[in-house]
């Protein structure tokens, strides 16, 4: 199913998206086929699944130390596909690949895109792709009905996050606080000021991550934005739990306490 697909099934019904960040690789390469059904199978709506990456500058030490641990387990590109082409048979729901540009291009752009369209993954953001450098990157998402999400922020100018909206499929990603992932207090007057004034210039759906790790902020956030996005505090509960006996029981369960 494709980003907007879903969202557009989710307004229908008066539902807000909930969605979930993992790495993939980790714990390991196999453990990421039961996490990530797991999720889906506990009111996940859309899975981001990152691609592990050497330099992750946006992401805070939870997620740092996840993607080593990835890497060190040998997950990379070609291995992300082939575990993509397995999920697809399991569940219709979207996953959205996140990723630096680093791995697109290194694998080659129409090369990465071609195989997204074969394992039917429609939605990829590129989280240090400034608008100014995307045209042929768009190009290319248009030429493979790929769905490309960007990231708009507190400090983002009006005429600026115009120009985003315009170019944003599926879901706009819009980062709640300035700096790196991980569990923050957050303002929410201010949110709902700027999440009010994107939804005046755009129809796309804007879901809000970053921060976000107890059932309150969700509720709270889901009262102005399309939905939320948690990383961090599932990786954390992962790199806890997942030793432990029953432990996609206890993951569901966490996913199940978020959501509310």
């Amino acid at each position: 199913m494709r980003i907007e697909d879903k969202l557009n099934q989710l307004k229908a019904n008066n539902q807000k998206a909930f969605n979930v960040y993992v790495p993939f690789g980790y714990p390991t390469i196999k453990a990421s086929r039961d996490i990530v059904l797991t999720l889906f199978d506990n009111g996940v709506d859309i899975v981001e699944l990152g691609i592990p990456f050497s330099d992750p500058l946006a992401d805070g030490p939870i997620i740092q130390e996840a993607t080593s641990v990835a890497l060190g387990g040998g997950a990379n590109v070609d291995k992300m596909f082939d575990f993509l082409a397995q999920i697809k048979e399991k569940t219709d729901n979207p996953i959205v690949i996140m990723t630096y540009f680093n791995p697109v291009f290194a694998y080659g752009v129409t090369s990465f895109f071609k195989k997204m369209k074969k394992v039917s993954c429609s939605g990829i953001m590129v989280v240090d792709l400034p608008l100014e450098e995307s045209q042929d990157y768009l190009e290319k998402t248009r030429d493979y009905n790929l769905e490309p999400i960007f990231f708009i922020t507190p400090t983002t100018s009006s005429s600026r996050a115009e120009k985003i909206a315009k170019i944003s499929r599926g879901f706009i990603y819009y980062i709640s606080v300035k700096g790196t992932t991980g569990p923050r207090d957050l303002v929410y007057p201010v949110l709902k000021k700027n999440i009010d004034q994107l939804k005046k210039i755009t129809e796309t759906s804007i879901c809000v991550g970053f921060g976000i790790h107890e059932k309150k902020q969700v509720q709270e956030i889901n009262k102005f934005a399309d939905g939320v996005i948690i990383g961090s505090e599932i990786v954390s509960f992962i790199a806890r739990e997942h030793k432990s006996k029953g432990f996609l029981a206890k993951l569901g369960k966490k996913v199940r306490s978020l959501k509310g």
